[in-house]
């Protein structure tokens, strides 16, 4: 039986690579942590042959994937030996992964020859050289190419929020916080949307505290559960006890993550039921509209420093932190953790994931006209580095996995560095140096950070530790 599960894996179309390696890297880190409520949510939606496998047992089997470490078109290969110097993707694991996925590219020599647009040239050809040109010309020029080939226009509609709180404890962690159930509620006419979220407040800090937003992709973790246990992909006392304040949601709640969850999410909230239009706002831009209603209600707590706010994501939440940061300036930090095509990573290199696999297994993300982009990179009018661009002058921090070229961690560097004239042109350091760190090193030049960690896709305490020191340099 053990040989068996040794081989497990699953089709693409049952349960997506980056759902894997989130199982695969989380049971691995963190055993005794494993949700038993996410296991059978993921089992109730998966079948094999057309036929529904007895629950019970395909949790065992989702639990037993993730501990061997198998995923769909990712194999992994640890190398035990202490690797010094700049990171380089451990050659048994680009042959493995090539073995495994043919029709996906995993080797440098393979990359495609490309040149990236110029974030500092507008689209008549002028030369971008003041911070008013980049203000008032190429910035709303990139995000009116962004809304319309890639994430999606946000609706118009006016709408009033306001937010009901469920429950409150004063005296979380022996008195260390204070934690709410909250209830974010959208108001159009006489309909309703909700969606609940958690926050936690140091107590007995002078002044106000810097805040920080996660967006969960994996599951709601409700104030009871955020208080008995410090979850690894959202550590909430940690973060606390750092002198944070933080608040996390779950991106279903706000809009189903399935090709088939329009109907039940905001987007047709706001719709009135009509079905989207080619260029309407796709699931990623509506994690991220959810992320900003989060931060107006921080902006109503005093004790709160909302102007030093930080947005928080990991694989399709870190897509979604960047592009809320890009949609809405009040972030004063973006991380990106392990996000990977559409995300962090240059579309243009084509490696790991591509624009042809993801609108494909994941239409519900971007909007229409990106998949017209599918094998034909080389022809988007933009391209990631330009979302770390449209940030600036305000903080990036991105991170990668050792293990997770899916995500092409090459190119999530890669993007960061070629955000850099943006940058500079905006009176702040960036990151430069055109060679990778060495793994489990982070860098850190003036607004910009970046560490590749050893492992597979995943955020754990690590990264958070890493990005905290780096907010710490920034917000406090």
């Amino acid at each position: 039986m053990s040989r068996v599960l040794e081989r497990l894996s699953f089709p693409g179309n049952l349960l997506g690579e980056a759902d894997a390696r989130d199982w695969r890297y989380y049971k691995r880190q963190y055993p005794n942590r494993i949700h038993k409520a996410s296991a059978m949510k993921t089992a109730k939606k998966i079948t094999t042959n057309g036929s529904w496998i007895p629950m019970a047992m395909l949790v065992c089997w989702l639990q037993a994937g993730a501990a061997a470490g198998l995923s769909y078109g990712q194999a992994v290969v640890s190398d035990s030996k202490e690797r010094l110097g700049p990171w380089k993707a451990q050659p048994a694991l680009v042959k493995k992964n090539s073995q495994r996925r043919k029709e996906f590219n995993y080797q440098e020599s393979k990359v495609p020859a490309f040149r990236l647009p110029d974030p500092l040239v507008s689209q008549t050809g002028k030369p971008i050289v003041t911070a008013d040109d980049w203000g008032q010309v190429r910035r709303q020029e990139l995000m009116s190419l962004f809304r319309n080939e890639v994430y999606g226009q946000r609706p118009k509609l006016s709408y009033s929020m306001s937010f009901e709180q469920v429950e409150e404890q004063k005296d979380v962690w022996g008195g260390v916080a204070t934690g709410r159930s909250m209830v974010a509620v959208v108001s159009i006419g006489d309909r309703q949307y909700k969606f609940p979220f958690v926050l936690f407040i140091p107590n007995g800090i002078q002044g106000q505290v810097p805040a920080v937003i996660h967006i969960n992709n994996r599951y709601f973790i409700p104030l009871e559960k955020a208080i008995r246990e410090n979850d690894p992909f959202w550590p909430a006392k940690t973060i606390v006890q750092r002198g944070y304040a933080t608040a996390s949601f779950h991106t279903s709640d706000v809009d189903p993550d399935q090709k088939d969850g329009y109907p039940n999410g905001i987007r047709a909230f706001f719709a009135s039921g009509a079905p989207p239009t080619s260029r309407a706002w796709r699931s990623l831009s509506a994690w991220g509209w959810a992320a900003s209603r989060v931060l107006d209600y921080l902006e109503k707590v005093p004790l709160i420093d909302a102007s030093k706010a930080a947005v928080v994501g990991h694989s399709r939440g870190g897509k979604t932190s960047l592009w809320a940061a890009c949609e809405d300036p009040r972030f004063a930090v973006a991380y990106s953790n392990n996000s990977g095509c559409g995300g962090a990573a240059l579309s243009r290199r084509a490696f790991g994931e591509t624009v042809a696999r993801i609108t494909s297994s994941f239409p519900h993300w971007f909007c229409e006209p990106f998949s017209k982009y599918a094998q034909r990179e080389s022809e988007l009018p933009v391209d990631q580095h330009e979302v770390m661009a449209l940030i600036a002058p305000r903080s990036v921090y991105v991170a990668s996995s050792d293990e997770d070229l899916w995500a092409d961690p090459k190119g999530e560097y890669a993007s960061l560095v070629a955000a850099a004239p943006v940058f500079e042109l905006l009176g702040k350091k960036s990151i430069t140096e055109t060679t990778m760190p060495a793994l489990n090193t982070p860098r850190v030049v003036g607004n910009t950070g970046y560490h590749i960690r050893s492992g597979g896709h995943g955020l754990g305490e690590a990264d958070w530790n890493w990005f905290l020191d780096f907010t710490d340099t920034l917000l406090k």
